[in-house]
Protein backbone atom coordinates (compact mmCIF):
# COMPACT_ATOMS: atom_id res chain seq x y z
CA UNK A 1 0.00 0.00 0.00
CA UNK A 2 3.36 2.58 0.68
CA UNK A 3 3.93 1.66 -3.16
CA UNK A 4 0.76 2.83 -4.46
CA UNK A 5 0.61 6.23 -1.91
CA UNK A 6 4.72 6.72 -3.06
CA UNK A 7 2.98 6.30 -6.81
CA UNK A 8 0.63 8.64 -6.24
CA UNK A 9 2.79 11.39 -4.74
CA UNK A 10 4.86 10.72 -8.55
CA UNK A 11 2.05 11.61 -10.06
CA UNK A 12 1.17 14.36 -8.65
CA UNK A 13 4.59 16.33 -9.13
CA UNK A 14 4.88 14.47 -12.68
CA UNK A 15 1.48 16.69 -13.38
CA UNK A 16 2.34 19.78 -12.04
CA UNK A 17 5.59 20.03 -14.34
CA UNK A 18 3.69 19.60 -17.31
CA UNK A 19 1.33 22.22 -15.71
CA UNK A 20 4.12 24.26 -15.35
CA UNK A 21 5.20 23.91 -19.17
CA UNK A 22 1.93 24.22 -20.49
CA UNK A 23 1.78 27.86 -17.98
CA UNK A 24 4.92 28.92 -20.54
CA UNK A 25 3.21 28.81 -22.98
CA UNK A 26 4.56 25.04 -24.69
CA UNK A 27 0.53 24.33 -25.73
CA UNK A 28 1.14 21.43 -27.66
CA UNK A 29 -0.98 18.60 -28.12
CA UNK A 30 2.33 16.20 -26.47
CA UNK A 31 2.30 18.31 -23.33
CA UNK A 32 -1.56 18.69 -23.40
CA UNK A 33 -1.64 14.19 -24.60
CA UNK A 34 0.87 13.48 -21.09
CA UNK A 35 -1.41 15.28 -18.52
CA UNK A 36 -4.72 13.80 -19.49
CA UNK A 37 -2.82 10.35 -19.44
CA UNK A 38 -1.25 11.33 -15.95
CA UNK A 39 -4.73 12.70 -14.78
CA UNK A 40 -6.57 9.35 -15.84
CA UNK A 41 -3.53 7.22 -14.35
CA UNK A 42 -3.91 9.40 -11.47
CA UNK A 43 -7.54 8.59 -10.78
CA UNK A 44 -6.48 4.58 -11.27
CA UNK A 45 -3.78 5.35 -8.82
CA UNK A 46 -6.50 6.71 -6.15
CA UNK A 47 -9.04 3.68 -7.22
CA UNK A 48 -6.79 1.28 -6.08
CA UNK A 49 -5.10 2.62 -3.04
CA UNK A 50 -8.44 3.00 -1.45
CA UNK A 51 -9.33 -0.75 -2.39
CA UNK A 52 -5.96 -1.36 -0.30
CA UNK A 53 -7.08 0.78 2.81
CA UNK A 54 -10.87 -1.04 2.52
CA UNK A 55 -8.54 -3.92 3.02
CA UNK A 56 -6.27 -2.53 5.80
CA UNK A 57 -7.61 -5.20 9.05
CA UNK A 58 -5.47 -2.33 11.69
CA UNK A 59 -7.67 0.35 12.07
CA UNK A 60 -4.60 3.47 12.64
CA UNK A 61 -3.47 2.61 9.56
CA UNK A 62 -6.85 2.45 7.08
CA UNK A 63 -7.97 5.56 8.87
CA UNK A 64 -4.37 7.46 8.27
CA UNK A 65 -5.25 5.76 4.24
CA UNK A 66 -8.76 6.88 3.96
CA UNK A 67 -7.17 10.59 4.90
CA UNK A 68 -4.47 10.25 2.38
CA UNK A 69 -7.26 9.04 -0.46
CA UNK A 70 -9.60 11.79 0.08
CA UNK A 71 -6.00 14.19 -0.43
CA UNK A 72 -5.67 12.44 -3.81
CA UNK A 73 -9.20 12.88 -4.96
CA UNK A 74 -9.13 16.93 -3.85
CA UNK A 75 -5.39 17.25 -5.64
CA UNK A 76 -6.80 15.43 -8.84
CA UNK A 77 -9.82 17.52 -8.41
CA UNK A 78 -7.78 20.93 -8.70
CA UNK A 79 -5.44 19.34 -11.29
CA UNK A 80 -8.07 19.09 -14.08
CA UNK A 81 -9.66 22.32 -12.95
CA UNK A 82 -6.35 24.10 -13.34
CA UNK A 83 -5.29 21.82 -16.76
CA UNK A 84 -8.76 23.16 -18.17
CA UNK A 85 -8.49 26.53 -17.03
CA UNK A 86 -5.09 26.84 -18.81
CA UNK A 87 -5.82 24.66 -21.81
CA UNK A 88 -8.57 27.13 -22.80
CA UNK A 89 -6.56 29.87 -21.91
CA UNK A 90 -3.69 28.86 -24.24
CA UNK A 91 -6.26 27.82 -27.10
CA UNK A 92 -8.22 31.62 -26.59
CA UNK A 93 -4.47 33.48 -26.80
CA UNK A 94 -4.02 31.19 -29.67
CA UNK A 95 -7.00 31.67 -31.33
CA UNK A 96 -6.43 35.89 -30.88
CA UNK A 97 -3.02 35.93 -32.45
CA UNK A 98 -4.19 34.15 -35.59
CA UNK A 99 -7.06 36.61 -35.63
CA UNK A 100 -4.68 39.54 -34.98
CA UNK A 101 -2.59 38.29 -37.50
CA UNK A 102 -5.08 37.69 -40.26
CA UNK A 103 -6.74 41.38 -39.44
CA UNK A 104 -2.89 43.00 -39.38
CA UNK A 105 -2.70 42.28 -42.67
CA UNK A 106 -5.77 44.14 -43.97
CA UNK A 107 -5.57 47.76 -44.59
CA UNK A 108 -7.23 49.47 -41.52
CA UNK A 109 -8.64 53.40 -41.02
CA UNK A 110 -10.11 55.15 -37.97
CA UNK A 111 -13.61 55.31 -37.86
CA UNK A 112 -14.02 58.77 -36.68
CA UNK A 113 -11.48 59.63 -39.85
CA UNK A 114 -14.41 57.69 -41.94
CA UNK A 115 -16.91 59.80 -40.85
CA UNK A 116 -15.11 63.22 -40.73
CA UNK A 117 -14.78 62.56 -44.44
CA UNK A 118 -18.01 61.59 -44.78
CA UNK A 119 -19.78 64.67 -43.21
CA UNK A 120 -17.57 67.03 -45.27
CA UNK A 121 -17.88 65.46 -48.77
CA UNK A 122 -21.10 66.83 -49.60
CA UNK A 123 -23.51 65.77 -52.33
CA UNK A 124 -20.66 66.79 -54.95
CA UNK A 125 -18.64 63.32 -53.29
CA UNK A 126 -20.98 61.30 -52.92
CA UNK A 127 -20.60 59.29 -56.37
CA UNK A 128 -16.67 58.64 -55.30
CA UNK A 129 -17.91 57.43 -51.75
CA UNK A 130 -20.35 55.12 -54.03
CA UNK A 131 -18.13 54.04 -56.48
CA UNK A 132 -15.39 53.32 -53.90
CA UNK A 133 -15.03 49.08 -54.31
CA UNK A 134 -13.40 49.20 -50.74
CA UNK A 135 -15.96 51.13 -48.71
CA UNK A 136 -18.49 47.81 -49.34
CA UNK A 137 -16.25 44.72 -49.06
CA UNK A 138 -13.82 45.89 -46.10
CA UNK A 139 -16.55 44.62 -42.85
CA UNK A 140 -17.54 41.47 -45.01
CA UNK A 141 -13.90 40.96 -45.54
CA UNK A 142 -13.20 41.25 -41.64
CA UNK A 143 -16.35 38.89 -40.96
CA UNK A 144 -14.89 35.96 -43.58
CA UNK A 145 -11.65 36.25 -41.53
CA UNK A 146 -12.88 35.93 -38.43
CA UNK A 147 -15.13 33.06 -39.45
CA UNK A 148 -11.90 31.27 -40.66
CA UNK A 149 -10.10 32.02 -37.24
CA UNK A 150 -13.17 30.42 -35.74
CA UNK A 151 -13.05 27.25 -37.85
CA UNK A 152 -9.42 26.80 -37.68
CA UNK A 153 -9.77 26.78 -33.96
CA UNK A 154 -12.74 24.83 -33.67
CA UNK A 155 -10.91 21.85 -35.47
CA UNK A 156 -7.21 22.56 -34.06
CA UNK A 157 -9.36 21.99 -30.81
CA UNK A 158 -11.23 19.52 -31.59
CA UNK A 159 -8.24 17.24 -33.35
CA UNK A 160 -6.18 17.97 -29.73
CA UNK A 161 -8.87 16.75 -27.76
CA UNK A 162 -9.27 13.54 -29.91
CA UNK A 163 -5.20 13.03 -29.26
CA UNK A 164 -5.73 13.30 -25.63
CA UNK A 165 -8.68 10.58 -25.99
CA UNK A 166 -6.42 8.33 -27.89
CA UNK A 167 -3.38 8.54 -25.66
CA UNK A 168 -5.60 8.42 -22.77
CA UNK A 169 -6.83 5.07 -23.82
CA UNK A 170 -3.21 3.65 -24.43
CA UNK A 171 -1.66 4.50 -21.56
CA UNK A 172 -4.54 3.17 -19.66
CA UNK A 173 -3.95 -0.22 -21.62
CA UNK A 174 -0.30 0.19 -21.09
CA UNK A 175 -1.25 0.88 -17.04
CA UNK A 176 -4.19 -2.42 -16.94
CA UNK A 177 -1.03 -4.78 -18.41
CA UNK A 178 1.41 -3.72 -15.91
CA UNK A 179 -1.53 -3.90 -12.80
CA UNK A 180 -2.11 -7.53 -14.39
CA UNK A 181 1.75 -8.37 -14.09
CA UNK A 182 1.56 -6.73 -10.58
CA UNK A 183 -1.09 -9.33 -9.36
CA UNK A 184 0.24 -12.35 -11.07
CA UNK A 185 3.70 -11.90 -9.28
CA UNK A 186 1.83 -11.60 -6.44
CA UNK A 187 -0.32 -14.38 -6.76
CA UNK A 188 3.23 -16.26 -7.57
CA UNK A 189 4.79 -15.12 -4.32
CA UNK A 190 1.55 -16.11 -2.21
CA UNK A 191 1.81 -19.61 -3.89
CA UNK A 192 5.65 -19.90 -3.20
CA UNK A 193 5.12 -18.69 0.23
CA UNK A 194 2.28 -21.27 0.88
CA UNK A 195 3.62 -23.80 -0.72
CA UNK A 196 7.12 -23.47 1.35
CA UNK A 197 5.39 -22.91 4.70
CA UNK A 198 3.50 -26.15 3.77
CA UNK A 199 6.58 -27.50 2.88
CA UNK A 200 8.01 -26.61 6.66
CA UNK A 201 5.25 -28.06 7.96
CA UNK A 202 5.22 -31.62 6.85
CA UNK A 203 7.50 -34.06 9.26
Amino acid sequence: MNSLYTLGLKQTASINGDLDKLRSGDSSSAVQGQISASLAAFNRTIDDYEIMAKKEIIKAKQEKAFMRVSKFRSDATELRAEFDRVKNQAANAKAKANRDDLLGDAPQASPSISRQRFNTSGPANAGEHSENPFAASAQPTYSLREDHVLREHSFIESTDNQLDAFIAQGREVLDNLVDQRNMLKGTQRRLLDAANTLGHKIP
